[in-house]
């Protein structure tokens, strides 16, 4: 039994990661990396090449994945690109490649939500209230941080919606609301906005569908809980919207050197840096064109002098750096999941809906797709989880 659990805990190691030291460590990323390493031996010594058959024959997405980390490796070699970036790509596309799904039961989700909801929230909390340290001080940058309670979030209401055992249900849709917190905390607003758009979601297929019943009970201590939040985060809430009202009256008034205001310059610049480059896009080599643009007086001083290393938007971002195909390739990276939904069971249904709109509207403030804990977030749980057409695991107690 002992020795069946610890071959388990191995295949497993890379979900472990990505609930406990990847929430807390810097480089939790680069780490995960050999959590994955650890996992493929195992798997390969446990089940041989079957279930890498099984994934190559089933897993639609993987297919994608593998089209995604080739046009990649080009792009680093033809005009350079992120090497983190294409090391957790090419990380979670083999983990995907070869993972037992199976494994992936429905109470070692619950505890890994549960998990990792807790840490995230103690970790902001730490951070900003504890400390007080600005976001940029954050051992981990804020807005991805703030990303992946978002996911965590969401993956706790599905939860806590498709469960039919009581404790279970009202364990993760606490571990929901503490995560939410955690969200709030980290005053992320593109993120909040994102968040937003998928509780949205989840409401409108939660009220279109006739698969789940909720009790009069669970929707009073639900309102409770959540007003109890709403209440609690509000100073909080109402800080971040006067600076962000301030900003936009800055920026009404022609000052363009606020938050808000830098990222509309990188995204009014991104037409004059894809001339030219509009199929491949320009890699690394598009900072050389900035400076071009500067001196040309095209472009601000406050933009050349940011220098940034992406531009807060990742439909822009991918466009100026990986061309057409990098779009395109983006686009169907957030809508092949959606499209593999037919046979999927209702939580698959939830996590991928809620995942994929959470990472969609994110992306439109940020670049949830370039830093590698968000990238392993998505794609573990979008390629190893809700894709696989063996639905055991997610109704298997």
């Amino acid at each position: 039994m002992f020795k069946k659990y610890l071959i388990n805990g191995l295949i497993l190691l890379p979900f472990i990661w990505l609930s406990t030291g990847l929430l807390i460590l810097r480089n939790g990323d680069k780490t995960m990396v050999a959590m994955v390493i650890i996992s493929l031996i195992t798997t390969l010594l446990v089940y041989g090449l079957t279930t890498l058959k099984t994934n190559i024959s089933t897993n639609k997405l993987l297919w994608l994945l593998c089209v995604i980390c080739g046009y990649f490796l080009f792009s680093y070699y033809y005009h350079g690109l992120s090497s983190r970036e294409i090391r957790s790509f090419i990380a979670a596309t083999l983990l995907v490649a070869i993972f037992p799904s199976s494994l992936l039961t429905k109470k070692f989700i619950v505890w890994l939500t549960v998990i990792s909801a807790l840490i995230s929230f103690c970790f902001a909390y730490y951070c900003m209230i504890y400390m007080h340290w600005s976001r940029g001080a954050w051992p981990i940058n804020a807005i991805p941080y703030g990303t992946l309670i978002a996911g965590i979030s969401v993956i706790a209401l599905s939860l806590s919606l498709t469960l039919t055992n009581y404790t279970e249900k009202a364990v993760t849709f606490l571990a929901f609301i503490l995560s939410s917190y955690g969200l709030i905390i980290t005053e992320s607003r593109g993120v909040w906005l994102g968040f937003i758009f998928a509780l949205t979601v989840i409401f409108v297929v939660f009220i279109t569908t006739k698969k789940i019943k909720i009790t009069w009970r669970s929707i009073v201590i639900a309102i409770i809980l959540i007003g109890g939040v709403s209440i609690i985060s509000k100073p909080l809430i109402s800080q971040r919207l006067s600076q962000t009202h301030q900003e936009y009256s800055d920026i009404k008034s022609g000052d363009l050197n606020t938050s808000i205001g830098l990222r509309l310059q990188m995204w009014q610049s991104a037409p004059m840096l894809i001339e030219h480059h509009e199929l491949l896009g320009q890699g690394n080599q598009y900072l050389t064109s900035l400076d071009n643009l500067y001196h040309q007086g095209r472009i601000s001083k406050s933009l050349y002098e940011a220098q940034p290393p992406h531009f807060h938007n990742q439909y822009v971002d991918y466009m100026v750096k990986k061309g057409i195909v990098g779009l395109i390739l983006l686009l169907c990276l957030l809508i092949l999941p959606l499209r593999l939904l037919k046979n999927a069971s209702t939580l698959q249904r939830y996590i991928t809906i809620s995942l994929v709109s959470l990472f969609a509207v994110a992306s439109l403030t940020d670049v949830p797709l370039n830093h590698g804990q968000t990238i392993f977030m998505y794609i573990f749980w979008l390629g190893c989880f809700t894709t696989t057409s063996n639905n055991e695991h997610a109704d298997n107690d």
